[in-house]
């Protein structure tokens, strides 16, 4: 009945996102497979690149439109599948020895894909940047004509607050980012022989409580499981500073897939990155900001206990 993998979920938002769409469009090519996605994405619209197609199946499509994640809402959607594709195999790609492996039937998996080394290390860089090229609608885009015409030419830090800074969610929503103090990127500016009044910042503090001079834009919403609302003339609420990091000549990044994914696909950036050394959520453990030490590369996790990311060329 045909060999294919299908993701079941996409987990968490942008960032994580490509990492799915990533390991999807890396299996595809290596056993040359279909990749089917459980629904349209943000990379719809940003990417020129569209070989990898919607589960098409009626059925299938609206048990994937759960939003749970855990084994209840897996099995429910394995029972969807298994009426049409009985030789189906639920697997995690997280846990696997070959997340690579065709096992003769189709496979169908749920998580994010991020902390699997045997996973990670197979991707190419190169293969990744031809996924990602941006679309028509994207480089149509004043914003990105503006950064596109000083790429190299400016040196940012990207500072990652918003959800994870917020005591309240983090008191009910269980997550494993810690709030990296600004001191520490003041430290690595020193370190690295940046002058601090030439770094520009990207954050998502809409608080105003660390970084006061962000310019505040329309905020969309979002929605499971397409992700981020589309906004006329911006497309997202975040894609001017993805963009801004995606062209500036060095990125000082977050614990953060979004800016993890703007320095490997950035044409010109040199990248600076924390490592995190410890966990400490905020308003869980203690109302403290970490302190941490930059090192050059993009490789360390952004997350404590991940992998070094290292990826073919």
């Amino acid at each position: 009945m045909g060999r294919f993998l299908l993701q079941l979920r996409w987990t968490g938002r942008f960032g994580n996102r490509i990492f799915q769409y990533a390991y999807g469009a890396t299996y595809a090519r290596q056993t040359g497979l279909e990749y089917w996605l459980p629904s349209e994405w943000e990379g719809t619209r940003l990417f020129r690149l569209q070989s990898h197609k919607f589960v098409e199946n009626a059925e299938i499509r609206a048990a994937l439109l759960d939003p749970e994640e855990g084994a209840a809402s897996n099995r429910k959607k394995m029972n969807a599948i298994w009426m049409y594709h009985p030789d189906a195999e639920l697997f995690d790609a997280e846990l696997a020895q070959d997340p690579y492996l065709d096992p003769g039937h189709p496979v169908c998996h749920a998580n994010g894909c991020v902390f699997n080394p045997r996973l990670l290390h197979r991707l190419s860089k190169e293969h990744l940047k031809s996924l990602c090229d941006f679309s028509d609608e994207v480089t149509r885009l004043d914003t990105y004509k503006r950064y596109f015409d000083m790429q190299g030419m400016y040196d940012v830090a990207h500072l990652r607050r918003d959800d994870i800074s917020d005591a309240e969610y983090n008191r009910s929503h269980g997550q494993g980012y810690s709030v990296i103090s600004r001191d520490s990127y003041l430290r690595a500016f020193r370190k690295f022989g940046f002058p601090e009044d030439s770094i520009e910042w990207v954050s998502d503090d809409y608080t105003g409580k660390w970084h006061v001079d962000r310019k505040q834009r329309g905020r969309g919403g979002w929605s499971y499981p397409t992700g981020s609302q589309y906004v006329p003339g911006i497309i997202f609420d975040w894609l001017a500073d993805f963009l801004k990091l995606y062209f500036a000549r060095t990125i000082f990044r977050a614990n953060s897939s979004f800016s993890w994914w703007a320095g490997l696909l950035s044409p010109t950036a040199k990248v600076f990155s924390p490592i995190l050394d410890r966990r400490h959520i905020y308003g869980v453990d203690g109302l403290e900001e970490i302190d941490v030490d930059f090192v050059e590369g993009n490789h360390p996790h952004w997350i404590y206990g991940g992998p070094d990311i290292v990826l073919d060329k």
